[in-house]
């Protein structure tokens, strides 16, 4: 017992004697920052877990300035000019070797990318197949179908009682990408109709908390879900291998030639196969289906739900905007929808304030290191920004924190450059253009067939504040409406 206890006393001594060296040394710990920030990482961590990581991480800015130290390689700045170079095409700055460790397979995806070449290669194949004309040509009556029967469950929900939109909008978009990507839905909004419980969808939503845990403890999580008997710890842990194995349904379409079942990925192997880009293997197949499925599920569908919570608060907004809609043809197309002015703007506003992504970017600083704002900061040092604190700059964005539906209609060039909540350069959204049409569809189908909806009394604006795990989502987990006048607001 006294061995043991020796040990751990110097195991102790020596943690401690190695932080105060380091911080004497590092040069990131002459930047401001918490005095706590210089011999560990466990502050940024600790609001990580607890989805707050965006709140605090701005907080910090409030009391440091616009450059802060959060961990000690780690460095954050809130200055929008350096998000842009940082996120320019060309930049030196790069994804960090934390991103390696995100791997939902034995392949990269393309969110997790760090060699610049095969991104961009990768990249490229994507970009044909996810192009506005592309979908709108072979996908949109597709999504179209799919939002149409969604929304009419949700009226037939709320009618009845309550409907909680988050929930349906979470299953619909889930349905929808795996539609694009499989060539085949999965059919989670039938399910929830019936009160099925859907364990894919939880695993969907627990598969962000996966991949963000991996990138802190790449080599002890798998370990830790074997050695402790929490059950919860089990489920996040197991989640990215369920998400993985469902990719073999794409591989399986892809490969079957007798099914007439086309997916992004036919479009993507038959690119590759006429290019310089090289073959896709079925690992790389099943981990960026695994990916689509996790950015394009929980992104559009947070989005829906803050886009019906801000407008639904206000009687007048939501009259203006069911007038606008109710003036379209039934048939009515994507296309037709961009040329709405206020549902647009609305969209704009909440992609601003209530943005799915807008959370931290991790990029690492190259050869030769940066200076920001008189501190120099070394090179291969972590550098963080995040949307959440710029689009709430009161010198960009007057009365920042309230929804404004009219805030868009004469923006700033400055204003647009900044509100970029599908991100910036090469590593921009690759899905931007499938978001933004669920996005118009969804929002004018809702606002046409659920007129006059209402918030469900048990809502409260503490419910609907945001927190982060891999993207926003609402505090409470859901959010309510109903046509019944005893059960609303």
């Amino acid at each position: 017992m006294g061995i043991l206890l020796t040990a751990f006393v110097v195991f102790v001594a020596y943690q401690i004697l190695y932080r105060v060296v380091r911080a004497i040394v590092n040069p990131v710990s002459k930047l401001p920052g918490p005095w706590h920030s210089k011999f560990t990482s466990l502050g940024i961590r600790y609001h990580l877990l607890t989805g707050t990581r965006s709140h605090y991480i701005d907080e910090q800015f409030k009391r440091y300035g616009p450059v802060v130290r959060l961990e000690p390689y780690q460095v954050a700045t809130s200055d929008h000019l350096l998000w842009e170079d940082i996120n320019r095409m060309g930049t030196p700055f790069r994804k960090t070797p934390r991103h390696d460790k995100m791997r939902i397979g034995p392949e990269p995806f393309l969110f997790s990318m760090t060699d610049v070449k095969l991104h961009s290669s990768r990249r490229k194949l994507f970009s044909r197949a996810l192009s506005l004309d592309v979908l709108r040509k072979n996908w949109e009556k597709q999504i179209r179908a799919k939002i149409d029967n969604c929304v009419d469950l949700i009226k037939k929900q709320a009618t009845e009682g309550t409907a909680d939109v988050h929930r349906w909008w979470l299953v619909m978009t889930g349905d929808i990408i795996a539609l694009l990507s499989f060539g085949e839905s999965f059919n989670m909004v039938e399910n929830w109709a019936k009160g099925k419980s859907d364990d894919y969808l939880h695993a969907l939503e627990d598969a962000g908390v996966n991949i963000l845990l991996r990138g802190l403890m790449p080599f002890g999580l798998s370990l830790l879900a074997r050695i402790l008997p929490f059950k919860r710890l089990k489920e996040i842990v197991g989640a990215n291998q369920v998400v993985y194995d469902r990719g073999a349904i794409a591989v399986e379409n892809l490969r079957n030639v007798k099914l007439d079942k086309p997916n992004l990925f036919s479009q993507m192997l038959a690119a590759a196969e006429k290019s310089e880009y090289g073959v896709l293997t079925d690992d790389a197949i099943r981990s960026e289906a695994a990916g689509m499925l996790i950015a394009g599920a929980d992104t559009s569908g947070s989005a829906l739900t803050y886009v019906v919570w801000e407008v639904l608060k206000r009687p007048d907004l939501q009259k203006r905007l069911e007038d606008e809609v109710a003036k379209l043809d039934p048939d009515f197309t994507d296309e037709d929808l961009e040329r709405l002015p206020l549902m647009n703007n609305v969209i704009d506003e909440v992609l601003r304030l209530r943005s799915p992504a807008s959370g931290t970017l991790l990029r690492q600083t190259g050869p030769g290191g940066v200076v920001w704002h008189g501190h120099y900061i070394p090179a291969n040092t972590m550098v963080v920004t995040q949307q959440w604190t710029m689009v709430r700059d009161e010198k960009l964005f007057p009365d920042a924190e309230k929804f404004d539906e009219t805030r868009f209609e004469h923006a700033t060039a400055t204003q647009r450059r900044v509100a970029q909540p599908f991100g910036l350069g090469a590593r921009s959204c690759i899905g931007i253009h499938l978001a933004k049409m669920e996005l118009r569809l969804a929002t004018a189908v809702f606002f046409r067939k659920c007129r006059g909806a209402r918030i469900s009394k048990n809502m409260t604006n503490d419910m609907m504040e945001q927190l982060m795990k891999f993207f926003t989502y609402p505090k409470g987990g859901r959010l309510d409406i109903t046509f019944n006048e005893e059960l609303a607001q």
